[in-house]
C-alpha cells in the first residue's frame, strides 16, 4: 500500500553510511518491485557530475519502467565534499544549475562539452528515460530561501521537522507557494 520509497545519500559516517548512493539503491529496488515509486531523498547533486546523474537515473527509470523521482539537495556536511571540495561554498547555486542541465538532458536535449582533446562534443542521455519529465523535489533542512527557490523553479519541496516547528514551517510553505505564483506556476 505504499506509494514510494525514499533512499538517502550519506557519506563517510556510520549514521546512514549504508546509503552512499541513492541511484544504486534505487536500481536494486527497481529489480524487486513493480509499482512503488523510487525516489532519491536526497541526491546531493554537487557531489556528482550532472550528465552522469541524468544518465544513471535514466537507466534506473528504464529498469523501473518509469518510476523514478529525485529530490535534489545541495549538501551540508563539509566532509562529504572531499571529492569536490571546490564546490562546497557555492553548492546551492551549483545544484540549481545542475537541475536545469539534468532536466534538459532528460527531455532529450543535447549538451556541448569538451572532450580530453579540448574539442566540443555533443552528449545526450542513453538510454532515453521512460518518463517524459523527471519529477523533482528540492530538499531543504529549513532554509526559507531554499523553499522560495524550489517554488520559483516549479519543484516540489522535501523537508523535515528537525529544528523547525509547525509555525516556522507554515511561513516557509507560504513563501514557497508565493514563489510558485510569482513564477506563474499552479
Amino acid at each position: 500500500g505504499f506509494k514510494c520509497v525514499w533512499t538517502p545519500e550519506r557519506h563517510f559516517h556510520p549514521f546512514g553510511g549504508v546509503y552512499p548512493n541513492p541511484t544504486i539503491t534505487s536500481a536494486a529496488l527497481a529489480t524487486i518491485t513493480s509499482d512503488i515509486e523510487l525516489r532519491a531523498g536526497s541526491l546531493t547533486s554537487p557531489l556528482h557530475q550532472s550528465v552522469r546523474i541524468a544518465e544513471d537515473w535514466s537507466v534506473v527509470d528504464n529498469l523501473s519502467n518509469g518510476r523514478v523521482a529525485i529530490s535534489f539537495g545541495s549538501g551540508w556536511n563539509i566532509n562529504d565534499f572531499v571529492c569536490f571540495p571546490e564546490r562546497y561554498n557555492d553548492r546551492r547555486s551549483f545544484m540549481r544549475s545542475q537541475i536545469d542541465i539534468i532536466q534538459k538532458l532528460w527531455r532529450g536535449d543535447s549538451l556541448k562539452m569538451k572532450n580530453s582533446n579540448g574539442a566540443e562534443t555533443e552528449v545526450r542521455v542513453f538510454p532515453h528515460p521512460i518518463q517524459k519529465k523527471l519529477p523533482i523535489w528540492v530538499t531543504s533542512s529549513g532554509n526559507q530561501k531554499t523553499f522560495v527557490d524550489a517554488g520559483a523553479m516549479g519543484a516540489n519541496i522535501l523537508t523535515h521537522m528537525i529544528g523547525q516547528n509547525l509555525q516556522e514551517l507554515n511561513k516557509k510553505i507560504v513563501a514557497y507557494r508565493s514563489a510558485r505564483i510569482e513564477s506563474n506556476l499552479d
